[in-house]
């Protein structure tokens, strides 16, 4: 093979090469949104997937402590629980639907204490769910800031299935 043919087929092969790259570069993701290859799409997962311990984190209220969660004793696809913050336990009771994570917080077992809205994080593959803890105002009490929340998987990092 002469010298210009070799430039001509290494220019080729180069050019083939980098373009199949930057054509799976820019391609669409196949999976669908808050889905990888790693992870799930956080809008599949239902209750039973967040069974287990969390750390929670209330950054306004300067508060952290721990959630476990279970099978809902009463409904099967929802969620009960405990919460421990504060030097407070509570019990939980919740739902998560199309990545939607909500829970109503009661100290005594019969009156609301708060509300946990928030999302799962696709990026944290189910392993961290962001919301904001809504406490209820109590008679003769000043009203109790919000704050964000953070429920995290202890011993996962973010990211991980």
């Amino acid at each position: 093979m002469t010298l210009p043919a070799a430039r001509s087929l290494l220019l080729v092969t180069a050019s083939a090469v980098f373009s199949g790259c930057a054509g799976s570069v820019n391609a669409p993701p196949s999976s669908p949104a808050g889905a990888s290859a790693e992870c799930p799409d956080v809008r599949t997962l239902h209750a039973a997937h967040l069974y287990g311990s969390w750390t929670v984190e209330l950054p306004q209220a300067g508060q952290r402590g721990q959630l476990t969660l279970r099978q809902h004793p009463e409904y099967s696809a929802s969620l009960r629980g405990e919460f421990s913050y504060g030097g407070q336990r509570s019990i939980a009771s919740g739902d998560v639907e199309d990545g939607e994570f909500n829970l109503d917080e009661s100290r005594d077992g019969k009156t609301l204490h708060a509300f946990w809205s928030g999302q799962l994080v696709p990026a944290a593959c189910g392993a961290e769910i962001r919301g904001k803890w809504q406490p209820l105002p109590r008679e003769g009490q000043p009203k109790p800031a919000e704050s964000d929340f953070v429920l995290r998987r202890p011993g996962t990092a973010s990211g991980s299935w």
